[in-house]
């Protein structure tokens, strides 16, 4: 009976863990060239757009997260070619300048911006565990590990898939996808950015540089915890617990 009892417990917590738990559910979205948003810079024959997913409504929508809070700032490309060669365009070769203070944010790698985002798997199980007898803690957390690590795998493959690609683009041909940057704690706004792309003529072997102006966009600012590191803890209102 006390095996059963305990048994019975285990599921429980399960069941109630699982229906309150991390997840993630992002949306598909598209890069509008006629967007409001929207910022566009010509040079040459490559054209470049550019939206901000810094603003929570968008960032929610794309990332199912606000990403300004862990510090990242997600932007929306597309690199489009008129002429009639092809141009090579790679994420490493973009810069994202302010031109406030000459300085320059760290470029971060979708798997960077990805583990920025991650859900903490032990901190929601305890908080969770706590409306349960204790012995059930440890039933709660293996179930928060298994579950949490899934949902962070999704959040990888969805921020890798939804990366810029690098590569080449043919003739009246284009490239899209976001670009991640890290975002420096106490910025509330995008003023003085400027997103620079260099690629190269694959016929010529010329390099041509296009510079734009990131759209105009206000957010809350990053605070910093007491260690100085950008703070990432959002209060689960469900769960009564952090992530």
């Amino acid at each position: 009976m006390r095996q059963k009892f305990f048994f019975g417990i285990g599921l429980l917590v399960i069941a109630l863990f699982v229906s309150g738990c991390a997840s993630y559910s992002p949306s598909l979205v598209r890069l509008e060239p006629n967007g409001p948003t929207m910022s566009r810079q010509v040079s040459g024959d490559l054209t470049i757009f550019i939206d901000e997913f810094a603003t929570p409504e968008k960032s929610e929508k794309a990332f199912d997260g606000n990403l300004v809070k862990d510090g990242v700032l997600p932007l929306l490309i597309q690199v489009e070619n008129s002429g009639h060669h092809s141009y090579e365009v790679k994420k490493m070769d973009m810069v994202l300048r302010d031109e406030i203070d000459n300085s320059t944010l760290a470029a971060l790698t979708p798997e960077q911006a990805a583990s920025k985002a991650k859900k903490n798997a032990v901190t929601r199980a305890v908080g969770w565990s706590l409306i349960v007898p204790m012995i059930a803690i440890p039933v709660a957390v293996t179930a928060s590990a298994i579950h949490t690590s899934k949902v962070n795998k999704q959040i990888v493959q969805d921020f890798s898939a939804k990366g810029f690609p690098d590569g080449t683009i043919m003739p009246n041909k284009d490239r899209s996808g976001f670009v991640f940057f890290e975002l420096p704690k106490g910025r509330k706004d995008l003023s003085g950015l400027h997103l620079q792309i260099t690629s190269r003529n694959e016929v010529t072997g010329e390099f041509v540089t296009v510079s734009s102006p990131l759209p105009a966009a206000t957010f809350k600012p990053i605070k910093a915890t007491p260690t100085g590191e950008p703070a990432t803890q959002e209060v689960d209102r469900e769960a009564g617990t952090h992530r």
